[in-house]
């Protein structure tokens, strides 16, 4: 079937503006008002990109906002006028209950309040949770739940949706109830529309939603900023704008104003900077020299965001400092790697590598291949150990010195079971460690990170009692473990020999691991390659007694990472600082190749020849000289 042109959806785009002309809603400020008369810049910005997007036959659309704009009501309005468009099924998806009812009388008072002289096809029967219009369209109406249950993952379930708006998606809990809900929506319908919005509240399901469909050419994103709405401003003769409007632009004030401009073709009016900066802090002074504070907390600022950057805020106190991980990624972060991919099998002898074919392929990541007679660190989460709500298994492998460490390859990947994890582990470990590196492993073994651990020691002593045959050998993988060292854990604290195997990252000791992260990656010494680890350290928030990740934000490879860095701290490090191997001394070791070294040789046996020759001579003048005298 033929998807939509410029010229289909300009004379929809008519007719939709037409029929908001017949629309009555009840306002927050005015009460019964004809939403045609009264449209918002934001709701004029998200229905002129929806219709854009569809005469490039797009249908997928995610719209983040600001709060009081008016979006959830258009795009009611919107699907209402689908549904009386075309002959199709719906689902109309909110959060909460509450917001479901709300919605529902939103829509039957459109329906009712419509001049009966207005063509446009009525209200057929309805209940809490359908409503039918009598051209046979129909609508279903769904609260997802901000919580987890047993029923919500079905949400969609049996039903073939071809029209849908999902609301305010940062309060959703039931993450299955939504890939349910995926997999009921039309592929190939030529009228098909879905359309999802939401304001931001943290690092959550939406976060992910979001950033998801910028990476989509299907998708279009629409953001629409506090500055949208035409009534968020204080006019000069305003005694507040007295208060708010006559102070001079701060720096980050002028830095804001110019991305809006550049981003989204907006020009802040001073009328609109007033009210912006009472919302941020209505109880903002100054104090004798120093300006006014309009900055805003995170909290605020998420609710108003200026830009897309703005919306998605950390309310927790950020833990890495953003200028030193920005330091990080201008220094060190190398989009030039190798990609590999995992074919597991059903036993050891089985296992596979072979380079990643595409993107969504990559399980690990070498910046740098193995260098012999160096030192290394694997390091080992196991998904859902440290923390329960990561569901991917990551490995950090660091190359190590006296004054830092590098990293140098990254694994991360969800399919993988507790088993197959361990053989990946090993595989890397042997990979490192060669014929004359040393590496040292630790792995959590917390939850299921314990059945990893087992399967290690299990494989050595497969390994060591020739268990496989021929078939290590052959591959060469008899003594991949050879020169693989195991952490020890030992208490800070204690006096006694009391030690244990491996690492558990209890809430105490992940904040110690934690802490040194910050301390190495702010100083320099560790160097980070990889732009998804420092993304991930983007999101660590500390709040109270915990650090971690806010909301649905992963932080598998930082954890990974600082279990690395534990090893150097404690272990490594005062190794090498013992033989002075430090990354200067380390390079200028290496820097001259094969060839360097023959011609040295070559230069220095020339050198000892005319040395050689020049005592001979020397010896045969003093013989010379005695015989005259």
């Amino acid at each position: 079937m033929a998807g939509w042109t410029q010229e289909q959806a300009d004379r929809y785009k008519a007719a939709f503006y037409e029929y908001l002309n017949h629309v009555w809603v009840k306002s927050k400020e005015k009460g019964w008002i004809i939403l045609g008369e009264n449209l918002y810049g934001g709701q004029v910005l998200v229905i002129d990109a929806i219709f854009d997007g569809l005469a490039q036959d797009k249908h997928d659309f995610k719209v983040l906002k600001s709060r009081q704009l008016g979006i959830s009501t258009i795009i009611r309005a919107l699907m209402l006028f689908w549904l009386g468009a075309f002959e199709i099924t719906g689902a109309l998806v909110f959060d909460s209950s509450q917001h479901l009812d709300e919605a529902r009388t939103e829509l039957i008072d459109m329906l009712e309040r419509m001049p009966m002289d207005f063509r446009f096809p009525r209200k057929a029967r309805d209940n809490r949770y359908s409503l039918s219009l009598d051209n046979r369209s129909r609508v279903n109406l769904m609260a997802a739940g901000t919580r987890e249950s047993k029923g919500s993952k079905g949400l969609g379930a049996g039903s073939a949706i071809s029209l849908a708006h999902r609301s305010e998606l940062c309060n959703y809990g039931n993450i299955a109830g939504l890939e349910h809900f995926r997999h009921s929506l039309a592929r190939t319908n030529p009228n098909r529309l879905f359309v999802d919005e939401s304001t931001a509240l943290g690092f959550n399901i939406w976060h992910e939603i979001w950033e998801e469909a910028k990476n989509d050419h299907h998708c279009v994103c629409i953001f629409c900023g506090w500055w949208s709405h035409p009534g968020q401003r204080i006019e000069q003769d305003d005694p507040d704008f007295e208060v708010y409007g006559v102070a001079p632009l701060t720096d980050e004030e002028k830095k804001k104003i110019q991305d809006v401009y550049q981003q989204y073709n907006h020009e802040i009016t001073i009328e609109q900077l007033a009210w912006i900066r009472r919302e941020m802090n209505p109880t903002a002074k100054q104090e004798g020299d120093t300006d006014a504070d309009y900055s805003g907390d995170p909290t605020r600022i998420q609710n108003q965001p200026w830009t897309e950057e703005d919306a998605f805020q950390m309310t927790g106190s950020i833990f890495f400092d953003a200028e030193k991980l920005t330091q990080q990624a201008n220094n060190n972060v190398s989009k030039k790697y190798q990609t590999y991919s995992f074919f597991p099998g059903f036993e050891f002898t089985d296992f596979r590598a072979a380079p990643a074919h595409n993107a969504k392929s990559v399980e690990l990541k070498v910046w740098e291949e193995p260098i012999e007679e160096s030192v290394y660190i694997v390091a080992a989460d196991v998904a859902y150990g440290i923390n329960e709500n990561n569901d991917r298994s990551a490995i950090q492998v660091l190359r190590c010195f006296a004054d830092g460490l590098d990293q140098v390859a990254e694994y991360a990947w969800p399919l993988i079971n507790t088993r197959q994890f361990a053989w990946v582990i090993a595989a890397v470990e042997g990979w490192y460690a060669g014929d004359k590196s040393d590496v040292y492993r630790i792995v959590d073994i917390n939850g299921p990170g314990e059945a990893t651990w087992r399967e290690l020691m299990s494989l050595k002593h497969q390994l060591d009692r020739g268990y496989f045959g021929h078939q290590m050998q052959e591959r060469g993988l008899l003594n991949i473990q050879r020169n693989v060292k195991n952490y020890i854990y030992t208490r800070s604290d204690s006096m006694s020999p009391g030690r244990a195997w491996q690492f558990k990252a209890q809430s105490q000791l992940k904040v110690a691991i934690l802490e040194r992260l910050r301390d190495f990656t702010s100083n320099g010494m560790l160097r980070i390659r990889s732009q998804d680890t420092l993304e991930e350290m983007r999101s660590v928030t500390r709040e109270g007694d915990k650090i971690e990740a806010q909301g649905t934000a992963k932080d598998d490879r930082v954890l990974s990472l600082a279990m690395g860095v534990r090893v150097w701290d404690e272990r490594v490090r005062r190794l090498l600082v013992n033989q002075r191997r430090t990354r200067v001394n380390d390079e200028m070791k290496r820097r001259h190749s094969v060839r360097d070294q023959v011609t040295l040789f070559n230069q220095a046996q020339f050198d000892a020849f005319l040395a050689g020759r020049m005592a001979h001579r020397r010896a045969v003048i003093r013989a010379a000289r005695g015989r005259r005298w």
